[in-house]
């Protein structure tokens, strides 16, 4: 969901650089820009506690609560945040704990542009700095609370640090003040304050009430990376107790007195919406308190307890409308894309010369296709909303969310119940998994909307595993043509891209406007991870033509990158056998001048066991694979090794993958992130695929939308190789390229080349078993 610097200039953010480039002068230095948030999170603090600015209280007590403003949803964004925060506060780690803050436009989420840097890097470059700060200032305006695209550190680290450091100014001038010496000689740690020369102490606590008083300079000074206590180590996590003990409450655990609890039922056919339905046999189950309607596409149970309401929504008659155009089955839909290949209409984002005469009479051919896919979160949509009548206060609504959206799911719930967003408030929760499918907010409209039907009592609605899956905001499905041609000197002398897919950003659009817009043919990130490759193109076309075919999609986890990868690093494989070059020396040609990318992929190849005797077993085939992707600004290479039995059974028995985020935070959640990444790419490798017949998602649970089992899991080894700089996501780099690493290790076993996604319905061809392959345990 980041914003590239075509959509900036439409949205006239960068045009105000020109009409007021003077304006921007005023924003030299990196603003903080937390005044209302500050006191809407010193409101949130209990007696003795005293806030320094909208990310931190501290207690007399010593006791430091760090706010933090993006959805954790196991990435371990509320230990990450705070180390940051508590690095440069010099704060003792074993006071710190973690508190969600409210929704406001204070904490905006300012990494989704660019990765924070829209005019690229401001150091030591003027009018990048000033032209930032006059942006920043606008979508500050703009004031979007997202967690998405892996962007939640990037963010951080431009404000967070900026927080604590300020935060220890105040306190230190706060002690000056008290012992009337020079701020300039006093020394800051572990939360404690010391002058040297006298050997005189003061705990933060102490300070804190005087340090609230002072005036920041606006101007700390930050550490130098050799200089941190705490980034880069693995501290315990904060939220690990409570998820240890069973007291960590999730959104779906939401308690509250009074409280009715609801089942949603939506229309019958992906995307559509209602005619009519009939509701009598559902309230005619014991204990089914009342129906509600939620406009055309959803209809809510509320009953005495989860399982009443869900046996009654199940027991509703709903008629689609019967206007509504029905999606095609997933064959034809696929033909459609094929045929689509040679569109006049597409969308060419990039047209050297001299390609078609590169090329060739016979280049290199291949196609590919990747299926629909479902986020298949462990904990299924849910939402739980109070709508309170008017009173002395107004009509007021307050949301329990677990929503990845806070300050966009305040607006449109306002809008949805006739109230202005002053008069709602999301409260944010844990939640079960995320991977862009909490950043919609269908089910948080839903949970107001049934709230509002009953005032004054609670309601949690919470959706069926088979409504999670079946009315899901899906990946999208895309064919894809890559044709290429080598050069006399054996490297890659052109390329011509294609692919066809639903437009994410198109689609989200329509459910939630935004500034970036939605028109789907100027949509470049459908291209992400082939048109910004790290690779050396000296010529390509690469072309784009979106499709609309009424099935809703959605930001899932990296997006573009979990279907470009796979074509680019698989046809990249496909080049290297004609070129008789080993896979990782091909593309090592193709990274020339990039020593941090090479590093990455040597280094890989190195854990990978490239080039070492593969294991031999009888009756099985061995192979390893290769794939190098850059995503979220981090470089990721995985070496995939496999055995393929002659029966067709497939095992992945390995995957090394190294990174280089750039700067760790913290080892162990970047290694938690990437493996959990590099699981779920090989899911959706192996077995993910999400089908259409007669309108309708097919699948609906976990027998058939299938999840990896422990026994499926290979041997997984990370390493981390940070090379220096700002900090790159961590959250969706491990899944682009698993899929044609895999692939490519089964080419290496068998010979035989996989185009289509998931592997199980086609590596049977490759042994010849006659009903496809299954996938092998390891025990």
């Amino acid at each position: 969901m980041a914003l590239t610097r075509r959509q900036l200039i439409r949205t006239g953010i960068l045009s105000g650089l020109v009409v007021g480039g003077g304006l921007g002068l005023v924003y030299v230095r990196r603003r903080l820009d937390d005044g209302d948030a500050l006191a809407k999170f010193a409101a949130g603090g209990g007696a003795g506690e005293t806030a320094l600015n909208a990310w931190l209280r501290i207690g007399t007590d010593g006791r430091i609560v760090c706010g933090v403003h993006r959805a954790e949803m196991g990435q371990g964004v509320t230990t990450s945040l705070p180390m940051l925060l508590a690095e440069e506060l010099d704060a003792d780690w074993r006071q710190v704990s973690y508190e969600f803050t409210p929704v406001d436009k204070d904490y905006f989420n300012f990494g989704i542009l660019l990765r924070g840097e829209p005019l690229g890097p401001t150091e030591g470059r003027f009018w990048a700095r000033t032209g930032t700060g006059l942006i920043r200032e606008a979508f500050h305006q703009l004031g979007m609370s997202l967690t998405i695209s892996s962007s939640s550190t990037i963010d951080a680290w431009d404000t967070l640090r900026q927080a604590g450091a300020e935060a220890r100014e105040m306190l230190v001038a706060a002690a000056a003040e008290r012992w009337s010496v020079p701020a300039a000689r006093l020394m800051t740690a572990d939360s404690v304050v010391t002058d040297p020369q006298t050997g005189r102490t003061a705990t933060y606590g102490e300070l804190a009430a005087n340090a609230a008083r002072q005036r920041p300079s606006g101007k700390p000074r930050l550490k130098q990376p050799g200089d941190f206590r705490l980034l880069g180590r693995s501290l315990p996590r904060l939220d690990v107790p409570a998820k240890v003990t069973g007291t960590a409450r999730f959104a779906i655990d939401t308690v509250l007195p009074g409280m009715l609890y609801g089942a949603v039922r939506h229309a019958p056919r992906v995307g559509g919406r209602i005619a009519s339905f009939d509701a009598r046999a559902a309230l005619a189950v014991p204990g089914v308190r009342q129906v509600v309607p939620l406009g055309d596409r959803a209809v809510a149970v509320l009953a005495g307890d989860t399982w009443t309401a869900q046996r009654g929504a199940a027991a509703l008659v709903i008629e689609p409308l019967a206007t509504d155009p029905v999606q095609p089955d997933t064959g034809a839909q696929q033909q459609s894309y094929r045929e689509a290949l040679d569109s006049a209409g597409a969308s060419v984002f990039r047209d050297d010369d001299g390609v078609p005469a590169a090329l060739g009479a016979e280049p290199l051919t291949a196609a590919y296709e990747v299926p629909f896919l479902a986020h298949a979160c462990l904990e299924p949509m849910n939402c739980s909303a109070l709508f309170e009548p008017g009173g002395a206060t107004g009509e007021r609504l307050t949301v329990w969310a677990p929503t990845q959206a806070p300050s966009i799911a305040r607006d449109e719930a306002a809008k949805a119940t006739g109230l202005s967003p002053e008069q709602v408030e999301i409260r944010s929760t844990l939640m079960g998994g995320g991977f862009g499918r909490r950043a919609e907010i269908d089910f948080v409209l839903e949970a107001a909307r049934a709230a509002q039907a009953v005032p004054g009592r609670p309601v949690k609605l919470t959706w069926s595993r088979e409504e999670d899956v079946r009315h899901d905001m899906y990946r999208p499905a895309a064919t894809g043509r890559v044709r290429g041609a080598l050069g006399a000197d054996g490297r890659l002398a052109a390329l011509d891209y294609t692919l066809v897919s639903e437009s994410v950003v198109a689609s989200n659009f329509q459910r939630m406007p935004t500034a970036r817009g939605g028109e789907a043919a100027k949509d470049r990130s459908a291209l992400g991870g082939a048109l910004d490759s790290r690779y050396a193109l000296p010529a390509a076309r690469m072309a784009y033509v979106p499709r609309e075919d009424g099935i809703p999609t959605g930001f899932w986890r990296s997006v573009s990158r979990s279907i470009n990868p796979f074509l680019l690093e698989s046809f990249m494989d496909e080049l290297a056998v004609q070129a008789g070059a080993d896979p990782v020396e091909f593309r090592l040609r193709h990274l020339e001048g990039l020593p941090a990318e090479q590093a990455v992929l040597r280094a890989a190849a190195r854990l990978g066991r490239w080039g070492q005797p593969l294991p031999a077993a009888p009756g099985r085939r061995f192979g390893r694979g290769v794939a190098f992707i850059e995503s979220h600004d981090s470089l990721v290479a995985q070496v995939v090794e496999v055995s393929v039995a002659d029966d067709g059974v497939l095992r992945v028995e390995r995957v090394a993958c190294v990174v280089d985020c750039r700067t760790v935070i913290h080892p162990d959640a970047v290694e938690a992130q990437i493996t959990g990444g590099i699981l779920d790419g090989l899911n959706a490798a192996l077995q993910g695929r999400i089908t259409i017949r007669d309108g309708a998602v097919e699948q609906g649970n976990f027998n058939d939308y299938p999840w990896l089992r422990l026994a499926d899991i290979p041997e997984i080894v990370v390493e981390l190789l940070p090379q220096g700089g700002r900090p790159g996501g961590v959250g969706e780099p491990g899944v682009p390229g698993i899929a044609p690493a895999l692939t490519n290790a089964i080419f290496a076993a068998t010979g035989e080349r996989i185009r289509t996604l998931p592997i199980g319905t086609t590596v049977g061809a490759v042994v010849g078993a006659p009903s496809g392959a299954t996938i092998a345990g390891r025990g």
